[in-house]
């Protein structure tokens, strides 16, 4: 029985419990619930605050003495001896540490009792989402159809809950790109022309959804587009009209021709062609340079080319190998022969005869009509003088 009463005695010692029977100095207790559960701290309290007070009960009614135990729990937290009021020391992070095993202490005259407390450092919403990857860049075909996914942006909060889950965002909208506010897919939403806009820079803002105090973040995203050969070439300088003297020796250069690719990223060259109204072949034009040169001799008199010429002209991109493609234009050239005086005077007739009454006095009209004709544009170039 005397054993059992010195067992009883060493078990509510070491409890903290102490009837009657039991003979000698009783140690304290601490009477905190969260011995038995856990201590919730914020991760935002404030340095110095007051976090909890321990609570600790003694049947001698001996003073007790409150304490931490340990080199980590005595950065992280002071115990004010007498009171037993926890502050703390230094600030919390849970997303760095986001519990501790904390031993406290509790002593009187004859001997010190220690207690463990798992203390949880609560979540605030206190990290703004944060990209991966950056730089954000990409490159797309002005082609590219719309409703293409064509990038993907990612961006994580450490933080629990609701502050840690990001939705995506253009700040401001696009009007050609849309992305999906959970999965930060980035799509074209409208048709893109090279020649109008040939690059885009957004803004992508990644949010958390704390109902408080939301954070977010921004991140550039370049998109670049590239050029694809749509557009059909066109000439410059129009109209093409001008003019050539018939006496200009072949060779002679008449007027250059000029078209250009409209696709501006990787412009093709041209090649230039006759396709109508070069009669007799009277003109060439240079493939490549677009040079178009007398290719023989001209004379205005000749009536196929008196009313002048109507070329009809045909500029064709070429392919890398120097192929035609399909991408072609068309122009008129309007080309007039400007006549020079080449031509003499002919008689209608080579040889005269006319009878004369030999009673005719001076001034007699001879029955004689003499008709010359020139076959320059102006008749004589002025007058023509008979002798």
């Amino acid at each position: 029985l005397q054993r059992r009463i010195a067992l009883s005695c060493r078990m509510q010692m070491a409890l903290g419990f102490r009837f009657s029977g039991c003979l000698g100095n009783r140690l304290p207790y601490f009477m905190n619930y969260f011995f038995d559960t856990y201590l919730l701290i914020n991760e935002d309290t404030p340095v110095g605050s007051s976090v909890t007070q321990l609570l600790a009960r003694d049947l001698d009614n001996d003073p007790l003495v409150f304490g931490v135990v340990g080199e980590e729990a005595s950065r992280f937290f002071a115990v004010e001896s007498v009171t037993g009021v926890v502050w703390l020391r230094q600030p919390l992070d849970r997303e760095t540490k986001s519990e501790f095993t904390v031993e406290f202490s509790v002593s009187d005259s004859q001997g010190v009792i220690k207690g463990t407390v798992n203390i949880q450092v609560g979540d605030v919403n206190d990290n703004a989402p944060r990209f991966h990857n950056q730089p954000y860049s990409v490159r797309i075909p002005e082609n590219t159809p719309v409703g293409t996914p064509i990038f993907i942006v990612n961006a994580t909060d450490p933080d629990q809950g609701a502050g840690g889950s990001v939705l995506y965002s253009f700040q401001p909208p696009s009007n050609f790109f849309a992305i999906d506010s959970g999965r930060g897919i980035v799509s074209v939403i409208r048709g893109l022309d090279y020649e109008v806009t040939q690059a885009y820079q957004l803004q992508v803002n990644a949010t958390d959804q704390d109902k408080n105090k939301p954070l977010s973040t921004l991140a550039n995203l370049a998109i670049t587009i590239t050029d694809v050969q749509d557009m059909d070439p066109v000439f410059i300088n129009l109209p093409y009209s001008t003019n050539i003297y018939e006496n200009s020796p072949p060779g002679t250069t008449v007027r250059m021709i000029t078209a250009v690719d409209q696709d501006k990223g990787r412009p093709r060259g041209i090649g230039y062609t006759i396709v109508s109204g070069n009669t007799n072949s009277i003109f060439a034009l240079d493939y490549i340079s677009g040079a178009l040169t007398l290719n023989g001799p001209l004379d205005r008199e000749n009536p196929f080319y008196s009313a002048g010429f109507i070329l009809t002209v045909r500029g064709t991109e070429l392919n890398d190998d120097r192929t035609p493609s399909n991408a072609t234009v068309m122009t008129t050239f309007n080309i007039l022969v400007i006549d020079i005086n080449d031509n003499a005077p002919e008689f209608n007739s080579s040889e005269y005869s006319v009878a004369i009454p030999e009673l005719a006095q001076v001034g007699f009209a001879l029955p004689l009509f003499i008709q010359v004709q020139d076959k320059d544009e102006v008749s004589c170039h002025g007058p023509c003088r008979y002798q």
